[in-house]
C-alpha cells in the first residue's frame, strides 16, 4: 500500500520547462524622462554600471549614471535625481564578438596542415630567421632608411 503517488514523466518535464523559462527571462522595460533611480531599477532591472559623472548642464556638479550594457542603454539623471536623458551605448556583444572572430578566421585562410619534418625543423630555425629579419632592420636603420620595429613571420610560414 503505497500512498504517495508518482508525477507522470510529462507533467515533471512541463514544470522542467516552465520552471527554465520563468529564470530566464529578461527584463526589457523603457526609460522615460522623470523617472527616478528606483522607478528605472524597477524596469530595466539592476544596472551593471553605477557611476557619477560631471553634470553637462552645471559646472562642477555630478549627477548619477545607470548603464545596462544588454539592451545598450544609459540613463543620466539629473540634479533633482529624476532621469534626464537616456543614450545608447555600444558595446561588444556577445554575438559581434563571434562575428568578428568568424571573419578572422576567414581572412587568415585555411589552416596549414602539419608537416612532420618541415613543421619541426621551422620552428628550430625560426631564431635565426628572427635575428636576420633584425639585422635587415637594423641595417636599414643605419642606411638612413626608416626605424621601425620589423613584424616578424609566423614560425610555421615557412
Amino acid at each position: 500500500m503505497m500512498m504517495l503517488r508518482i508525477f507522470p514523466t510529462g507533467a515533471a518535464i512541463g514544470l522542467l520547462a516552465l520552471f527554465v523559462f520563468g529564470c530566464s527571462t529578461v527584463k526589457s522595460g523603457s526609460l522615460s524622462p522623470g523617472m527616478t533611480p528606483d522607478q528605472t531599477v524597477q524596469s530595466m532591472g539592476e544596472p551593471d554600471l553605477k557611476d557619477s559623472i560631471a553634470d553637462p548642464n552645471h559646472n562642477g556638479a555630478s549627477v548619477l549614471r545607470y548603464v545596462w550594457l544588454e539592451p545598450g542603454k544609459a540613463a543620466i539623471f539629473g540634479s533633482d535625481n529624476h532621469l534626464a536623458s537616456v543614450q545608447d551605448v555600444e558595446t561588444n556583444t556577445k554575438q559581434k564578438v563571434e562575428e568578428q572572430a568568424h571573419a578572422e578566421a576567414v581572412a587568415s585562410g585555411p589552416p596549414q596542415k602539419f608537416d612532420p619534418i618541415e613543421t619541426p625543423l621551422d620552428y628550430i630555425f625560426y631564431p635565426v630567421k628572427a635575428g636576420a629579419v633584425y639585422f635587415g632592420a637594423g641595417v636599414n636603420c643605419v642606411a638612413g632608411g626608416s626605424c621601425q620595429k620589423p613584424q616578424l613571420p609566423n614560425p610555421s610560414s615557412g
